[in-house]
């Protein structure tokens, strides 16, 4: 019987090398999880989704050192974009109260039926926490456990959540 050796590898020490793993890691992420991005900032934010995805990849990548350590990066990416839209509805809001019901509505071009368009502007005017449910849950194709996660609630609230605002759209939307 021969005896097998393990040499164990020597850890990275060239500055670059550990880079480049970061980036090549950071890229994977990137890849896996902004679809999912997109969908649940589109949802909450409309138009602004996209950008405030690529704010939080932007933190996400010069925080990589920190962030590649957690057990899911791109579960800390959908807290930071959860909390971008929280901030920029906040801040809609705010523009609205000093507007006076001065609202610009841009036309819709090409894109989403009006039943769909109907279902996320009721979305958005639900509170906070139920959106934040309801478009992790749809639009991130989130599981209960993992909305539950990323909001940091237990999955209870999450399912009561769901329920009271599934509710609440089919009253608005007179849905049977």
């Amino acid at each position: 019987m021969h005896a097998i050796t393990i040499t164990p590898q020597p850890d990275v020490t060239h500055h670059t090398d550990l880079e480049l793993m970061h980036a090549l890691s950071f890229d994977e992420m990137y890849r896996a999880e902004y679809p999912g991005l997109v969908a649940v900032a589109t949802a909450l934010a409309g138009q602004d989704g996209p950008d405030l995805v690529h704010d939080a990849m932007v933190r996400a990548l010069l925080n990589w050192s920190k962030v590649s350590r957690y057990e899911r990066p791109g579960g800390w990416c959908h807290r930071v974009v959860v909390n971008l839209c929280r901030s920029r509805f906040r801040r809609r809001s705010t523009e609205r109260r000093w507007l006076a019901g001065q609202r610009r509505d841009e036309p819709v071009t090409a894109g989403p039926s009006a039943d769909v368009i109907a279902f996320w502007e009721a979305v958005r005017r639900l509170p906070e926490r139920p959106r934040l449910v309801v478009t992790l849950f749809y639009a991130g194709d989130h599981p209960v456990a993992e909305v539950a996660r990323i909001l940091d609630v237990p999955e209870g609230t999450v399912k009561s959540d769901l329920s009271r605002a599934r509710e609440a759209l089919n009253r608005e939307l007179s849905y049977p």
